[in-house]
């Protein structure tokens, strides 16, 4: 289903430009330029076009546009084919669209921790880039 202006409390127009800390009690969608720190209980939305240099902490955060700076989702990211992230996400689930791009650390799943490093679990995660040992056979 495809959204509309009604499905947001708050819209920043694209000719917006502003630097401080904003809190949202309804959704709210980006259109413009946004420095600071933003925090909403329900969804914030970038938009395509958009930038917002900024710490997110809402409960859904959707990027079309451009973040820089971590970001916190209660429920989910979710990055657009032109979406980009630069900075460490912390998020119950992601999804992420073919073209989007990350710059930083991803911690996904309950609580924003990975199955894999539950207690007792026995994987290790690797940085990527980074020479891997052989396997040992036995």
């Amino acid at each position: 289903m495809a959204e509309t202006i009604q499905d947001y409390g708050t819209i920043i127009g694209a000719d917006a430009t502003f630097k401080g800390e904003i809190t949202f009690e309804a959704p709210a969608k980006l259109l413009g330029k946004f420095e600071g720190s933003v925090t909403a209980k329900g969804k914030f939305h970038v938009a395509d076009g958009s930038r917002c240099k900024a710490t997110v902490k809402a409960k859904e955060v959707v990027a079309e546009g451009h973040i820089e700076g971590n970001v916190e989702a209660m429920d989910r990211v979710e990055l657009k084919p032109k979406g980009s992230i630069t900075g460490d996400i912390t998020a119950a689930r992601m999804n992420m669209a073919d073209g989007a791009a990350i710059d930083g650390h991803c911690r996904i799943g309950v609580n924003g921790t990975s199955s894999r490093n539950a207690p007792g679990s026995t994987a290790e995660v690797k940085p990527v880039g980074q020479p891997q040992p052989a396997a040992v056979k036995k």
